[in-house]
């Protein structure tokens, strides 16, 4: 240990003047007593006493003593150096996917790594730390943060996404955030290779921490169902991962009731089909295998009872701008020329062909009769419906109109009286009929035309109880096709997790996989969260150091501890106050 200001020293002096004059304080006075005998009883009861007792006649002096040393060796900084990993900033990558998920010996990989973030954190001194999660979305949790509460509440706050990890675009920020050679990067993670590293700087330190001392896993790779009249088929695929055979309890369950169990012979290394012909109807079915193995998050999938309209089918001579616009929606379009080819699977767009003709299918209908034109004259008015969220109608221009072909649907957009953009049933499936022609009105210029089209197939092709399949965490524009604007987001067991309002938020769904329900009003809606197929399959690598020679693992450099100055003048402080109520009682 040295002091950075020896100078101080000088005020020992000062020490040996306070001591020095204590010696000269006010003595007793000598006078004439008629008999000592009671100064010899309290003699005898001070020789006597303990030393403790002893003491407390000189307490005051003590004490100031005392404070004028700690306030001495506070002024001249002593300091010592300590061992503190190298370099000046540490860059952390936090691997947050699924597998992290797995198991590390009594605790999951992703809360050992936690801990070892712990120990790297305090063995850090006035070093800045920047902390980035991965997942689809990259999330810098601490940028350049020497404060160790900041670091310790970030890390302990951090929670698995079970995204995939998306660990390129992970390395690729934490090597733009490198801005020094004496930068360090730790990624904490369960599978990244050498090659995953190779394009940091020759001279730049990177450490890998692998998590993956186990890695014995059954997956549930696949499971779907097929409506077979009132009964539903199912199939599901198991994958053993593990060097041995095994034998796993396969259970479909819809809530708490069993509909399927049967045990699965699985051969190492090998997949296993299993097939369930007839399965009774219900809104969802989940299946589970049930196995003691290392990873749990790929032991469960979901398929929810509903029909799938993720293809749009383009009838008759249908406007080039309604089909770019629903491609841009990520659609799959599909021309037809005979309606007899339109399948299960995907809502219509029909233009210049006869209603009659169409059958029974979520349809988006354009008239096209020129006949039938009537000069649209007044101001356009829009209901306050989900077709036109965040649409603005006001600066729509149509020429002319057709007449409407069902008066009792329910009117979107009018002019006057004149009904311009309907919706209503048809044959028991939702229609909505456009009653222009898109040659008349300036509306495809617009940005609202898309978010017509957008909020047109949201609702044709909204069931009465499903949201559909989400990856973790996925965000996406919610459209429930009535007013109800909060959706209230329930897991299976009935608890509520949050609450949104569709009108000012996007929703996004929750990162734990398996079956939720959300609820707007009266009605409920089913969702499910599956894993990345990625996810699914656990990857072994081991830890490593790249380029040992600039730095080896866990290497240490030297460095100035000067903080016991602080906590000896915080003593001082507080013997100044106890020195004042020794003086205030009178010792």
């Amino acid at each position: 240990m040295s002091v950075a200001s020896p100078f101080f020293f000088l005020f020992s002096l000062f020490i040996a003047a306070f001591i020095l004059l204590y010696f000269f304080r006010k003595q007793y006075e000598q006078l004439p007593v008629s008999s000592n005998m009671l100064w010899e009883q309290v003699l005898n009861e001070r020789q006597a006493s303990p030393w403790l007792q002893k003491l407390q006649h000189n307490l005051l002096f003590w004490l100031q003593l005392l404070i004028l040393v700690l306030i001495m060796l506070a002024l001249t900084r002593p300091y010592w150096y300590g061992k503190v990993p190298a370099g000046d900033h540490f860059i952390l990558v936090v691997d947050t996917s699924a597998t992290m998920s797995a198991k590390e010996g009594e605790k999951t990989r992703f809360a050992t790594a936690k801990e070892d973030i712990f120990k790297l954190l305090d063995e850090i001194d006035q070093q800045e730390v920047t902390i980035i999660s991965t997942g689809q979305k990259l999330k810098i949790i601490a940028n350049h943060e020497q404060d160790q509460r900041a670091l310790q509440k970030a890390i302990q706050e951090l929670e698995l996404s079970y995204e995939y990890d998306a660990m390129d675009q992970a390395l690729e920020l934490a090597g733009s955030l490198v801005t020094t050679k004496d930068s360090v990067v730790h990624l904490f993670s369960d599978h990244v290779v050498e090659e995953d590293v190779a394009s940091f700087s020759e001279d730049q330190s990177v450490f890998v921490h692998n998590y993956n001392s186990q890695h014995d896993n059954l997956s549930l790779l696949s499971f779907g169902t097929a409506p077979e009249g009132e009964k539903v088929s199912a199939v599901a695929v198991i994958a053993n991962e593990t060097d041995a055979d095994e034998q796993v309890d396969f259970q479909v369950m819809s809530g708490k009731t069993l509909l399927f169990s049967k045990k699965v012979h699985v051969a190492a290394n090998q997949e296993a089909v299993v097939n369930m012909p007839t399965l009774p109807a219900h809104p969802y079915y989940q299946a589970v295998i049930r196995t003691p193995d290392d990873y749990e998050a790929d032991n469960e999938l979901t398929a929810i009872s509903t029909t799938s309209y993720d293809k749009v089918y383009a009838v008759g001579d249908v406007n080039p701008f309604y089909l770019a616009g629903l491609k841009t929606l990520g659609l799959e379009v599909i021309q037809v020329d005979d309606v007899a080819k339109i399948g299960r699977d995907g809502m219509v767009i029909a233009e210049g062909v006869s209603l009659t003709q169409l059958g029974e299918y979520p349809l988006l209908f354009i008239q096209s009769e020129a006949k039938k034109k009537q000069k649209v004259t007044e101001t356009l008015t829009a209901a306050d419906d989900p077709l036109f969220m965040h649409v603005d109608s006001k600066k729509v221009y149509i020429a002319s109109s057709f007449r409407p072909l069902n008066q009792e649907w329910q009117t979107i957009l009018a002019s006057g009286d004149q009904p311009l953009i309907q919706k209503g049933t048809h044959h028991g499936y939702p229609i909505i009929a456009l009653n222009f022609a898109l040659s008349d009105t300036d509306w495809p210029l617009q940005p609202g035309f898309p978010l017509f089209l957008y909020n047109s197939y949201q609702w044709l092709t909204q069931q009465t109880n499903f949201l559909g399949y989400y990856q973790p965490g996925e965000e996406k524009w919610l459209n429930l096709g009535n007013k109800q604007t909060d959706l209230s987001i329930f897991t299976e067991d009935g608890n509520n997790l949050y609450t949104i309002n569709l009108a000012k938020e996007s929703f996004i769904a929750p990162v734990k996989p398996g079956v939720y329900e959300g609820v707007a009003g009266e009605q409920s809606y089913y969702f499910s969260v599956l894993l990345d197929e990625r996810e699914k399959s656990l990857n072994a690598a081991p830890s490593f150091a790249m380029n040992p020679k600039e730095a080896q693992s866990r290497e240490t450099t030297e460095n100035i501890q000067d903080h016991l100055w602080f906590w000896l003048a915080c003593i001082a402080l507080l013997l100044l106050m106890a020195e004042w109520e020794v003086y205030r009682r009178g010792y």
